[in-house]
């Protein structure tokens, strides 16, 4: 990706082939003359557009990692976590990117199975991605209380919560790569369903600290401090198209995606999951109040049954 920027160059200035193709025309190309990378906003923060624009959020990613600029850095919170959505993801050298990564996950659209899919043998796309989830430790839940409090779901329905219980070892973390919607074609689908179509990638830090306003407390949160917003897909094929990408340390937009974000995950599903709908994988959980009445030695469990018990004995004589 060029360094220097083509803006406000008249019409066909610099312009080496305008046709987009080769000299042999035996690979389509657009030309170098629509890149462009600008300054944007804060330093270090840049505008990308034309070919390549990917390389502008793995820069990016890396810039963050290696703390270039001090307003990145996080008391108690040296490590680097991302938030992303995107249609699809493949671009060797981004994920290899979120690999080193403290922690990361990224959702994306749910991709159709064809005729040939077999259980035991994941397409290849779909495999890069499941091996990402098994080399890398995912998005830990106690860092973020949106997503703290869910469990997944059984049989289609929230998990029952009773005394005793605490948190399957899975519902710990998220996988770091997870997808949502829709497969086209499938039942009321169609052939064009609605799809995740955002390209987000939201930078922070965990942090813990072992105090709050109140006094003495385990702390544990994620700080947003960096988002790219863009239109190229996180894939190899991107690199080839027009696109435009852009970094951006706005306190309103690092609060909005966040909340998207969080929001996607928390109803995501995983990599190749059987439902042709939207099915999230976790929800809230409901609670046993029987269960959890009779360990608490409460020998009324609902709430209305006492009050009417109560109504009852003050009406006796």
């Amino acid at each position: 990706m060029p360094t220097s920027t083509t803006a406000g160059q008249p019409p066909g200035a610099g312009r080496p082939n305008v046709s987009g193709v080769t000299e042999d025309h035996a690979t389509p190309r657009f030309a170098e003359w629509y890149d462009a990378v600008m300054a944007a906003g804060t330093e270090g923060n840049q505008a990308f557009f034309g070919r390549d624009v990917l390389a502008g959020l793995v820069q990016g990613i890396r810039d963050f990692r290696e703390h270039r600029h001090a307003r990145w850095d996080q008391y108690h919170g040296p490590g680097t976590t991302l938030l992303g959505c995107a249609m699809w993801m493949d671009d060797p050298e981004l994920l290899e990117e979120i690999a080193g990564l403290e922690a990361a996950c990224v959702v994306l659209t749910k991709q159709s199975r064809t005729k040939h899919w077999q259980p035991s043998a994941l397409p290849y796309k779909l495999k890069v991605l499941a091996d990402l989830n098994e080399r890398t430790d995912g998005l830990p839940v106690a860092y973020f209380p949106e997503l703290e409090q869910l469990a997944t779901v059984v049989d289609g329905e929230p998990a029952i919560i009773g005394p005793g219980w605490t948190p399957a070892e899975r519902d710990r973390t998220i996988p770091t790569v997870r997808t949502i919607g829709f497969r086209k074609g499938i039942g009321g689908n169609g052939s064009m369903p609605p799809l995740l179509h955002a390209k987000l990638a939201l930078l922070g830090r965990l942090w813990e600290h072992d105090e709050d306003d109140f006094g003495p407390a385990d702390v544990t949160r994620f700080t947003a401090k960096r988002l790219w917003i863009g239109s190229a897909n996180f894939t190899v094929a991107s690199r080839r198209s027009l696109e435009f990408g852009f970094w951006t340390e706005d306190p309103v937009l690092l609060r909005g995606a966040e909340d998207f974000l969080l929001r996607l995950i928390a109803t995501s599903e995983g990599v190749d999951p059987d439902a042709h709908v939207h099915e999230p994988e976790r929800g809230l959980p409901d609670y046993d109040d029987a269960a959890m009445a009779e360990w608490a030695g409460d020998p009324y469990p609902d709430a209305l049954a006492r009050g009417a018990d109560e109504a009852e004995g003050w009406s006796r004589p």
